[in-house]
């Protein structure tokens, strides 16, 4: 993801995500060009309060062999896990922070005392004060390790004075990862700024865009806001969206260290709808996880031109996947690649975006409205996939044969 190299999921990240999050880097040292800003008690503004537990590092970077996953109580995005997680929310919202810091899992309590929790709750309400409704929630797998990552954004009573005239109320996103035993890995609060209009917010798409996979992939990014879609920080990936491919809630078997551990990896990926190839690349070697080159990069990828200045470009293909030419004619559903690592990828997944060219002029990201999915269970005809839904393209009516004559 291009925003991953520069921001930080969750949304919205922490340590163990390894996504992006709307305005910072919250605990993912390791992979972050930014540091975070601290939580100090004096602080009357908070920038960014956050948690960090040294013990949740990188699958990537890990040292010893994989162990065979025994799941515990709360499996990565079961109902229970999700349950627990909105639990410990519940208790930052009503100051109980007593209980939160007992549920803190040892290596998040060797980095932080409690009083501090309770120093960032005091904070928080002094200055956005209580919170009132809900924008957004969204349950991510970590990429680290066995956590469910949770995100919660709410309103909060006191008017955003960064809104345009100053009437706006706050927004606030908290992100917790809770493991399997139920622990808190990962605490973050995030003050979320407002997402202003450009001149594509009213954008419909003309070309009829399907998602560009088989199967089900769950939404790592994706949405107008910061707090569903952490590209909506720039001006360049605006609407850009990612998915990633889970099973039982992990994006990969053995320890992560291997592209091959992933289960998007070398998975097809599609052409979203007919048009031609204006640009292709397959000149890029495939990284390791979570190493991918300082230089910012496309990797292997492709420009479909679908007419009317619409493009669609998908990056980080695998190595040698890329198979389509310049000037060849696809349709929609035609295999033009592979999921990889290459380029600035973090990790193999899909990225998309829908550019109103193909390179020059610079070309800037427009919606992409996605139609005859279906999103966590139910049909959408058009529409905008969003951070933590499960989608996928809905299955082709069987044609009706009519009855033979008697």
């Amino acid at each position: 993801m291009k925003a991953l190299a520069r921001l930080a999921v969750l949304v919205l990240i922490t340590p163990a995500l390894l996504a992006q999050t709307p305005t910072t880097q919250p605990v993912a040292p390791q992979t972050s060009d930014k540091k975070p800003a601290n939580a100090q008690g004096e602080s009357t503004t908070p920038q960014t309060a956050t948690v960090p537990a040294d013990g949740a590092q990188t699958a990537a970077q890990g040292t010893e062999p994989a162990k065979p996953r025994v799941p515990g109580p709360y499996p990565v995005l079961s109902e229970k896990a999700k349950q627990r997680a909105r639990q410990l929310y519940g208790y930052f919202t009503s100051g109980q922070t007593g209980q939160l810091y007992a549920a803190f899992a040892p290596a998040l309590k060797k980095q932080s005392p409690e009083s501090k929790i309770s120093t960032i709750s005091k904070q928080v309400t002094a200055t956005f004060g209580s919170p009132t409704d809900t924008l957004s929630e969204s349950f991510l797998p970590s990429m680290g390790g066995p956590v469910t990552l949770y995100s919660h954004t709410t309103v909060y009573s006191k008017p955003d004075s960064r809104a345009q005239g100053g009437k706006a109320r706050s927004a606030v996103m908290v992100v917790l990862g809770v493991d399997e035993q139920g622990e808190l890995t990962d605490f973050t609060v995030l003050p979320m700024p407002p997402t202003p209009r450009d001149e594509y917010s009213d954008y419909q798409d003309v070309a009829k865009l399907h998602l560009p996979f088989n199967g089900e992939w769950i939404v790592m990014q994706g949405g107008r806001t910061m707090y569903d879609n952490a590209n909506a920080a720039s001006d360049e990936s605006r609407y850009t969206v990612s998915f990633l491919y889970v099973k039982d809630g992990m994006a990969f078997d053995g320890n992560g260290r291997k592209n091959t551990d992933y289960y998007c990896y070398g998975q097809p990926i599609l052409a979203p709808a007919a048009g031609t190839i204006v640009q292709a690349s397959n000149t890029y070697q495939d990284h390791a996880p979570g190493r991918a080159p300082d230089i910012q990069s496309r990797g292997n990828y492709v420009v479909i031109a679908h007419g009317n200045s619409e493009f669609s470009l998908i990056p980080y293909m695998k190595s040698g996947s890329v198979k389509v030419k310049l000037g060849q004619r696809v349709k929609q559903g035609d295999v033009v690649g592979a999921c990889g690592n290459s380029g600035s990828s973090q990790f193999p997944h899909v990225e998309y975006s829908l550019q109103n060219s193909k390179g020059f002029p610079l070309p800037k990201t427009l919606p992409a409205q996605f139609v005859d999915y279906v999103a966590d269970g139910k049909p959408v005809p058009v529409g905008e996939p969003l951070r933590g839904q499960t989608v996928a393209n809905a299955p082709k009516a069987t044609p009706v044969q009519a009855a033979g004559k008697p």
